[in-house]
C-alpha cells in the first residue's frame, strides 16, 4: 500500500510539472485582435534578393474568404543564377479563423535538389499535432507524427495577420508562439518607429518592425537561441492596408531581402476559396 501511494505521488508530481506553463509564457502578448482586422481578398507578389547582389527568387501570397475562414496561399521559388546554385520550390496553405485570426490547419511542401518535405499541422487550443513526410530523391519515404504540448499558437501567415491588426505604436512589442512548419518558435516583434520607403516611384510612409526568434523544444518547451537568423526587419505600409513592403534578414547563408512588386485586389469568384476536405492530423499511436 505504501509503495502504491508513493508511486501515485510521483505520478501526480510528474503530471503537475508538465502541466505548468513554461516560464516564457508570461511574456506572451495576449491582446485580442486589433482594429486592423479586415483583410480585403488580394494577391501580393515579391522579389527575393541575396547579399544585395543578385535576384534570388520570387514569392506570392494570396488571401481569400472561405466561409468562416481565411484561406492564405503562399508560394516561393529560387530563380535565375540562384536557382543554379540552389533549386528550391515551396507551397503553403493556411486556414485561419476570420474573427480570431487563429490558425486551424497548415499544409506546407518544400522541394530542393535532395528531397521533398511535406508538413501537415492541426492547431488545437492546447497543442499542435504535426505530420512530417520526407521523400528523398534517393532512398525510402518516411512519415512521422509529433505533438507540441502548448497552445494556442500561430502559424507563419496567421501571425502576420495578427501583428498587422495591432495599432503598432513606437516601442510596442508583440510576442507570440509561432510554428511556421514543423517546429515552434518564440517570436517577438518590436515597433522601431516610422520611416519612408520608395515604392512604385512614390514615397510611402511605413512602420519599421524588428523580429527576434528563439527556438522552443517541441517536447520540453525549453527555450534556446536561433543561430540561423541574426537580425530581421520588416517595413509595413502605414495605412489601412498594412502591406508588407520590404523585409531584410541576416541569416547563416548571407543577407536576404524581399520587396513587394505588386498587389492586386480580388473580387467575385476570385475572392473566395474552399477549405481542404481533411484538416485533421491524427496524433501518434501510443
Amino acid at each position: 500500500m505504501t509503495r502504491r501511494l508513493f508511486l501515485l505521488i510521483v505520478l501526480l508530481c510528474h503530471v503537475s510539472a508538465h502541466a505548468q506553463a513554461p516560464g516564457w509564457a508570461k511574456d506572451l502578448t495576449k491582446a485580442p485582435v486589433g482594429p486592423y482586422l479586415n483583410v480585403p481578398p488580394c494577391e501580393i507578389t515579391f522579389e527575393l534578393g541575396w547579399n544585395n547582389f543578385i535576384t534570388a527568387g520570387k514569392a506570392s501570397l494570396s488571401v481569400k474568404e472561405a466561409g468562416n475562414y481565411w484561406r492564405a496561399d503562399a508560394t516561393a521559388s529560387s530563380t535565375g543564377f540562384a536557382r543554379s546554385l540552389w533549386k528550391y520550390d515551396c507551397e503553403m496553405t493556411s486556414i485561419i479563423e476570420r474573427t480570431t485570426i487563429q490558425p486551424r490547419f497548415l499544409s506546407h511542401s518544400e522541394t530542393d535538389s535532395a528531397e521533398n518535405c511535406r508538413y501537415r499541422v492541426s492547431f488545437e487550443p492546447a497543442r499542435a499535432v504535426t505530420e512530417t513526410t520526407i521523400s528523398p530523391k534517393k532512398g525510402a519515404k518516411s512519415t512521422s507524427t509529433a505533438i507540441c504540448p502548448y497552445g494556442p499558437m500561430e502559424d507563419l501567415l496567421s501571425v502576420i495577420l495578427y501583428v498587422r491588426s495591432q495599432t503598432l505604436t513606437p516601442g510596442q512589442k508583440i510576442t507570440r508562439v509561432v510554428q511556421p512548419w514543423d517546429k515552434p518558435y518564440l517570436t517577438t516583434f518590436e515597433v522601431l518607429g516610422r520611416e519612408t520607403l520608395e515604392f512604385g516611384g512614390k514615397k510611402r510612409p511605413c512602420i519599421k518592425v524588428s523580429v527576434k526568434i528563439r527556438k522552443i523544444d517541441r517536447s520540453t518547451l525549453v527555450l534556446s537561441s536561433y543561430k540561423k537568423m541574426k537580425t530581421s526587419t520588416i517595413w509595413i505600409s502605414d495605412d489601412a492596408m498594412r502591406l508588407p513592403i520590404e523585409m531584410h534578414a541576416e541569416i547563416f547563408v548571407g543577407y536576404m531581402s524581399a520587396r513587394m512588386t505588386g498587389m492586386k485586389m480580388l473580387g467575385g469568384k476570385d475572392a473566395t476559396a474552399t477549405v481542404p476536405n481533411n484538416m485533421t492530423v491524427s496524433p501518434p499511436a501510443n
